[in-house]
């Protein structure tokens, strides 16, 4: 790992997840923390390679992939935390994210990996959209909800680490149907993004861009793709199950991973909610199952 500069107060650490450095002095935070602890002990090592002293964490959302990192830079450099309202929940509880993904009950052992089940970390400050000042540098925090229910990013020297609002299309044309918590949230937050002008933006899990629209306009494209396939599907009545079968095949996806097929399963569970919600779709019960269809 190395960290690479954008601005004298700006940098990142290029990995599996962009690791945003915001520097004051010697004084640094983090943007996010990666896996685990391995996570932690690289950011550490680059930090203190470039002689820098953590003093905080912003968190962007609760998925593991974001906060693992957490509980070793807490623990050992008392970094303190800054996470928004609800995400904060799951990164003290992470056990929270295996029980919405097992519809509420108590988990089987294939949802407790540390892919959905971080240490616990400790939240020492709650954040909202607005102005904040962090390690005495003025940030804004940007409201970004849809991946997750209240993801956020973080706005610094026009540079705008902006989570996982937006994946690359190798990523989507891998995995077909990228991980939604709000459908509709999700759309507003992409169009919100495709106006933005920043000198740049930094997603969690592609490069940084200096024009961030034409990534948005695939994610977009992308989403009313999942929604007009599952309409053509629904010309029939079919159960959520039916339905997530007939399109997982249709994609081409072979989910022989537990944990995949709860998370498209949660993924589809939203774009059957907004569909539901916006008047597209309709439910019928019958011979005790609940079947989905196009409203008439």
């Amino acid at each position: 790992m190395e960290l690479v500069g954008v601005t004298d107060n700006v940098a990142y650490i290029p990995g599996a997840v962009n690791i945003g450095v915001l520097r004051n002095g010697k004084r640094c935070t983090v943007i996010d923390t990666g896996l685990d602890k391995n996570s932690g002990r690289s950011i550490r090592k680059v930090l203190e390679a470039e002689g820098l002293k953590l003093e905080a964490i912003i968190n962007t959302h609760s998925h593991a992939d974001h906060f693992g990192g957490n509980d070793y830079l807490a623990r050992n450099l008392n970094a303190e935390v800054y996470v928004p309202a609800i995400e904060s929940g799951i990164i003290q509880n992470p056990i929270l994210e295996p029980i919405y993904l097992f519809h509420g009950a108590t988990p089987i052992r294939n949802l407790r990996n540390k892919f959905v089940l971080a240490k616990p970390s400790p939240v020492d400050h709650i954040i909202g959209p607005g102005k904040l000042e962090v390690i005495g540098l003025d940030l804004e925090i940007i409201p970004l909800p849809g991946h997750c229910f209240n993801q956020i990013g973080v706005l610094v020297d026009n540079v705008l680490f902006c989570a996982d609002t937006v994946f690359s299309e190798r990523v989507i044309n891998k995995y077909k149907i990228p991980v939604v918590q709000d459908v509709g949230r999700h759309l507003d937050t992409l169009e919100k993004l495709r106006v933005m002008e920043h000198n740049l933006f930094v997603p969690a899990h592609t490069k940084p861009v200096e024009d961030i629209k034409e990534l948005v306009t695939k994610n977009i494209s992308t989403t009313h793709g999942i929604l007009d396939d599952i309409k053509r599907i629904l010309e029939e009545p079919k159960t959520t199950e039916r339905l997530m079968s007939k399109l997982c095949t249709d994609y081409e996806l072979d989910l022989t991973i537990v944990q995949q097929y709860y998370l498209i399963h949660m993924t589809i569970m939203a774009y059957l909610g907004y569909m539901y919600d916006e008047k597209q779709i309709d439910i019928e019960m019958e011979e005790n199952l609940l079947r989905w269809k196009i409203s008439p």
